[in-house]
């Protein structure tokens, strides 16, 4: 048997679409296309937190010195938020890296966020006792995903 050329790779990045993960590490991870359709020239967010609905928003705004902004940290096209009083606070940190996918939303007020549903995760990444891979676990499709 002779071997195959795979052309259909990503070099690294998953296809997965848009992606949000919130590490048990205490960050939150922005894979390659949510970073490109939603924060490309974004330097900063500030968090929200919708209780009764079980959702997460994160406001886009221009002045990391705005009150409430964290810095996106920008890393292979990938970006991290690191708003860990924000997880505390409201016990977000989950027990392993759990993915979601965003969307645009506005609150009451007609505050545009980018938005994800806790109740809706669409994969997790590691397990409770590995250690954060925080670097890939972004672009890394969930087992369930790749059974598909």
């Amino acid at each position: 048997m002779s071997f195959v050329k795979f052309e259909g790779g990503t070099r690294g990045r998953s296809s997965a679409g848009p992606m949000i993960s919130i590490r048990k590490s205490g960050s939150i991870g922005i894979n390659h296309a949510a970073m490109a359709e939603y924060f490309e020239d974004v330097p900063a967010g500030v968090m929200y937190y919708d209780e009764d609905e079980g959702r997460v928003g994160i406001e886009r705004v221009d002045d990391t010195d705005e009150e409430g902004a964290y810095t996106i940290s920008r890393t292979n096209d990938t970006g991290t938020i690191t708003p860990s009083a924000f997880l505390t606070k409201y016990d977000l940190i989950p027990e392993v890296t759990t993915q979601y996918r965003p969307e645009v939303t506005e609150t009451d007020d007609g505050t545009e966020l980018v938005a994800f549903d806790l109740d809706e995760p669409i994969g997790t990444y590691g397990s409770p006792d590995d250690e954060d891979d925080e670097n890939h676990e972004d672009d890394e499709e969930s087992d369930d995903e790749e059974e598909e």
